[in-house]
């Protein structure tokens, strides 16, 4: 019969075996599946997105917990379904425990629930609609681009008191565009603004000839706009050739560098929220430059765009959680990120992850475009905004999807 030491030191053997075979060797990679639009309205956002995640991984060595980190990247061709399929796939198949990406919000929407069904973490990078971290947040997402309450709150205060108090909208028909407006009508009644009309346009419109002609004809002095991409490029362009600047000043709630780039100077005239900018300050304008160095087929000179920052930002929260937690337990790691603050990440404001709604809050700013600017230093900073002091309070948006609470 075994003695009881016998007994013991078997199962001492067991444990010791089981453990050998079921803990990751260091050579096993950990790998990050990113949903990302390589195609489509939203292509050259992808791109930039991408090579901010790059970045980020290369400061790390490519590696977190002595182990290499592998990028799996699929194309969410900016469609919520093949955005799904694909995140699916990325899980079941080549075996992602952590998901990123999105540039459109009902893509981040369709990915965050296949994470969600399958307890995979997921950095909502570039969508800004405010679904994503209310009724659409759950304990799997973190929503690393900034509110559309906070990018609006950003700004309407200074468009109302120093631009004109008549707006007419023009709007992205989807949940982002919606938020846009949605979040510039709330500050317009608390602000003494005036509504003169709205017109909302499908992904994928490049002709606002009659759009335009509608606002020309509305008396707004102000033309608020929610729109992106490739279809904003030609919105941009033809804002100047219906001369709507000779009417009246126009305020995008959100713009990205890389859409007004492509214009002419003259053309280049609209007040603006953005993210970041790459002509911020001595430490942006060296990341841009290092941008610009290592990715000649860049879309945009300087690319450090709101896309890039938050591509850049998600990557960085994602392995120091990784990092601080010691393990890639995926519910370990979101304990670790709760309530994290990353002080180097190039701004004024430092970077916070919210524990209840798991938003990531650093800094919002207006910018005025410059048309007498030829190189890319083509906007002036009118106001640099610590997120914190915009964003929507407990009250405002009563959830609490914290996996400690």
């Amino acid at each position: 019969m075994m003695t009881r030491i016998g007994k013991l030191m078997v199962l001492i053997c067991v444990f010791v075996l089981v453990g050998a075979l079921t803990a990751p060797a260091a050579e096993d990679p950990i790998k990050i599946g990113i949903v990302s639009p390589v195609s489509g309205n939203y292509g050259d956002h992808g791109k930039l997105e991408r090579m901010g995640m790059k970045a980020a991984l290369e400061e790390f060595g490519s590696k977190v917990l002595g182990r290499p980190v592998e990028l799996v990247v699929a194309d969410s061709e900016t469609n919520p379904d093949v955005a799904a399929r694909r995140a699916r796939r990325l899980i079941e198949v080549d075996g992602c425990k952590y998901l990123m990406g999105a540039v459109s919000s009902s893509v981040a929407a369709a990915i965050s629930a296949v994470a969600t069904e399958n307890k995979v973490l997921y950095f909502a990078t570039n969508g800004n609609s405010d679904t994503l971290n209310a009724s659409k947040a759950n304990t799997y997402m973190f929503h690393v681009a900034p509110s559309m309450a906070m990018l609006v709150r950003g700004g309407a205060d200074y468009v109302a008191k120093n631009i004109g108090k008549k707006w007419f909208y023009i709007t992205h028909d989807y949940s982002w565009g919606h938020s846009g407006t949605a979040w510039a009508r709330a500050s317009a009644k608390k602000l003494g603004v005036t509504e003169v009309g709205e017109i909302k346009v499908p992904l994928g419109t490049r002709d606002f000839s009659s759009q335009l002609l509608q606002a020309r004809q509305s008396g707004a002095d102000v033309l608020v706009v929610t729109m992106a991409g490739f279809d904003n490029v030609a919105l941009l362009k033809q804002l100047a050739e219906y001369r709507i600047y000779d009417k009246m000043k126009v305020w995008y709630t959100l713009m990205e560098f890389v859409d007004m780039w492509p214009l002419k100077p003259e053309q280049r005239q609209a007040y603006a929220n953005v993210e970041v900018y790459w002509n911020e300050n001595d430490k942006t304008r060296a990341f841009a430059e290092m941008l610009q160095k290592n990715n000649p087929d860049t879309p945009c000179p300087m690319p450090l765009d709101n896309g890039t920052y938050e591509g850049w930002l998600a990557m960085k929260i994602l392995l120091t959680g990784i990092q601080k937690a010691g393990t890639d337990d995926v519910d370990s790691v979101i304990k670790t990120i709760e309530g994290l603050e990353i002080k180097d990440n190039m701004r004024k404001y430092p970077t916070r992850v919210r524990a209840w709604d798991h938003q990531v809050i650093t800094q919002i700013d207006l910018i005025k475009a410059n048309p007498k600017a030829t190189g890319p230093a083509m906007w002036d900073v009118i106001d640099e905004v610590d997120a914190a002091t915009v964003a929507r309070t407990k009250a405002e948006n009563p959830i609490n999807v914290s996996i400690s609470k």
